[in-house]
């Protein structure tokens, strides 16, 4: 990727403006028509248990992501965007920030937050009903009634005090209503009396900092409990005591933060434990918590309240956001970068982390689903039966040459080293996330998988997408970065991309002017190839060694100057990254291209492992190199 892609970009907005629209129409009649999207189904552990976990992806604020994922926990199959396929006729499907997610009896129940609603649904996700909420927060249960906290009433209120409103959940219908706090948000239910911290998240450097007590005979206030600045979880632990998480002032620096988790008895008084929480789970007789500032996991025991060491670690996480505490395991979601897709880990007590599978964006609220149930047949598009995924599940390495994009697609944060890059790789990638990938200068590469073998049949077999586009009305010339495919057989058994690799013949294969044994080092003390639009290093910063040689074919240089401006000549076929994604067959890639050292063809019935490198060695003083950029890789076959 180079700058110059920007000017070429301006030439085509126009027309990008009408795709995106005759896009977005063609969506939205294909929900009218009641098209039912996909639910892609994931095998990730042979390990099973009884029931199921439902894992509610919030999504951005105003971007009507949020999810609800699925993990079987019989079979070990993990299903995205189990909602969706279910709830065909739900044209926004689940609406604007998922909140909180709760079983209750036979039912599902889920606060979307932006889309003021409470989704009812049952078992396995097919809608009931919706309570419609203004700026609806959390949820309790308790003889029949649920019970929603809201930052707004409704009756506006100057002083932005909030509400907690009572359901029945027969009718679905609002019974009562209570005045509360400010910004109001967890509650729990003890005894015959809810309690709710109010956070005043909306008041900033004015937070509230009470848990209101209300009677629900009465359903009125009767007490407020001043507890510590902003208060946002509640738990109730097996001696009856409630676990505050107070976040303290936000604005404020972490040494100057007024934070705590306030444990408060059935008379009030106070035990602080010096932890700022962003969750909370109590599972017997030990709190979990996630502390928001150390990045790590905590565990204390709800009896004598000492902590206790946890064998668990989660400082690899980028975010760590939700969390989850069974019997059978520990859940802990990583919340990535907030903007694309995160990771469900699924730990046992003694430390072992047993599974984990790529999520919507910011999964931050889990349920278990009790009780057994089958699936209908008429729930059954796709069939829910353990799937394979069409889109690439695993990087097993990420090597870039050195480039301006390195270190930042992705993200190369201190600490991070190979296995941790590859988990941001697939993190971009897996399930179409969309996300882009650099492989630098000439030589830099990405070796990848799917979740099972691709078979050769007969035409195309593999999409592999980059971010090649045309220049504004022609197809013979824009922005091609072309790389080179390899695959691999998996011989030995050994799970791993270390047997023989065959490159795919493209067009450039037998082109006099292509180099099949070319070389170039790279060298840590020479990253001084910095250009004004990029000035972080350029050398992977996780590499330990100063310098490394990459080896393989090199392309005759495609570009050429076109009215002022350095373009590239449009490959015919074969390359990554050199025609657009919305050419299928340009995109594509067949098995039976393949050829050994000696480009003499070979026959595979499968293949186990891809792997692109950058086949292109040119580099331009103002715009940098050209480098391949990859987005994600598809089985044609299971389209």
């Amino acid at each position: 990727m180079h700058n110059r892609s920007k000017i070429l970009n301006l030439l085509s907005f126009s027309a990008a403006v009408f795709v995106l629209t005759a896009l977005a129409v063609s969506l939205f009649s294909c929900r009218g028509e009641e098209v039912i999207y996909p639910t892609i189904g994931t095998h990730v552990t042979d390990e099973v248990q009884n029931g199921g976990l439902y894992i509610l992806c919030e999504g951005n604020m105003g971007s009507n992501k949020a999810r609800l994922d699925y993990m079987n926990l019989k079979t070990g199959d993990y299903y995205s965007n189990w909602y969706g396929s279910r709830n065909p006729k739900q044209l926004k499907e689940l609406g604007d920030v998922g909140n909180d997610i709760q079983q209750y009896g036979g039912r599902l129940y889920a606060v979307i937050n932006c889309s003021h609603k409470v989704e009812v649904m049952d078992l396995q996700a097919r809608h009931i009903g919706q309570i419609e909420i203004s700026n609806c927060r959390y949820m309790a249960f308790k003889n029949d009634k649920l019970y929603v906290s809201a930052y707004v009433g409704s009756v506006a209120t100057p002083e932005l005090v909030g509400s907690v409103f009572e359901i029945d959940t027969a009718t679905l219908q609002i019974t009562r209503e209570v005045k509360v706090g400010h910004q109001p948000d967890e509650l729990v239910v003890m005894d015959d009396k809810l309690y709710v911290v109010n956070s005043g998240g909306y008041l900033m450097n004015q937070y509230d900092s009470t848990v209101s007590v209300i009677d629900l005979q009465t359903f009125q206030e009767i007490e407020q409990i001043p507890v510590g600045l902003n208060p946002t979880r509640i738990r109730k632990d097996s001696q009856n005591r409630l676990w505050i998480c107070c976040q303290g002032n936000l604005s404020e620096s972490e040494a100057n933060r007024d934070y705590a988790v306030v444990i408060l008895d059935n008379t009030n008084r106070k035990t602080l434990l010096s932890v700022q929480a962003s969750a909370i789970s109590i599972q017997g007789s030990t709190a979990y918590i996630i502390d928001q500032i150390a990045g790590s996991l905590r565990a204390f025991s709800t009896i004598d309240l000492t902590e206790q060491p946890t064998p668990i670690d989660i400082t690899a996480f980028e975010h760590p956001y939700g969390l989850l505490a069974t019997p059978q395991a520990l859940y802990v979601t990583d919340a990535k970068n907030y903007v694309s897709s995160g990771v469900l880990h699924c730990f046992s007590y003694d430390g072992v982390e047993r599974w984990r599978a790529h999520t919507g964006d910011i999964p931050g609220h889990l349920c278990r689903v009790t009780g057994e149930y089958t699936l209908s047949p008429d729930t059954t598009k796709p069939d829910p039966q353990p799937t394979h995924s069409p889109y690439l599940t695993r990087v097993y390495e990420y090597l870039p040459a050195m480039g301006q994009f390195v270190n930042e697609l992705p993200k190369y944060e201190e600490g991070d080293d190979a296995q941790s890059m590859c988990r941001k790789c697939e993190v971009s990638m897996t399930n179409n996330a969309g996300g882009l990938i650099s492989l630098g200068g000439w030589g830099g590469y990405i070796t990848f998988g799917f979740d099972h073998p691709v078979q050769n049949k007969e035409g195309r077999d593999i999409q592999i997408l980059g971010n090649a586009f045309y220049m504004s009305g022609s197809t013979e010339y824009g922005s091609s970065e072309p790389g080179i495919v390899l695959v691999s057989l998996d011989e030995n058994h050994n799970g791993l991309p270390d047997d023989t690799w065959y490159e795919l013949k493209a067009c450039l294969y037998d082109d006099p002017q292509t180099q099949h044994s070319y070389s170039r080092t790279y060298i840590r003390a020479g990253d001084t190839l910095q250009n004004p639009f990029h000035k972080q290093p350029y050398y992977p910063q996780w590499l330990t060694a100063d310098e490394y040689t990459l080896t393989g074919a090199k392309l005759p240089p495609q570009s050429v100057t076109i009215s002022g401006q350095t373009v590239q000549r449009i490959l015919e076929y074969g390359y990554v990254d050199n025609k657009p994604n919305k050419d299928t067959e340009g995109t594509s890639f067949d098995i039976s291209w393949a050829v050994d050292e000696s480009g003499n063809p070979v026959t595979l019935d499968s293949i186990h492992f891809v792997r692109v490198y950058n086949a292109v060695d040119e580099t331009f003083e103002q715009t940098g190199e050209l480098s391949t950029e990859i987005r994600g890789a598809i089985d044609l076959h299971m389209q």
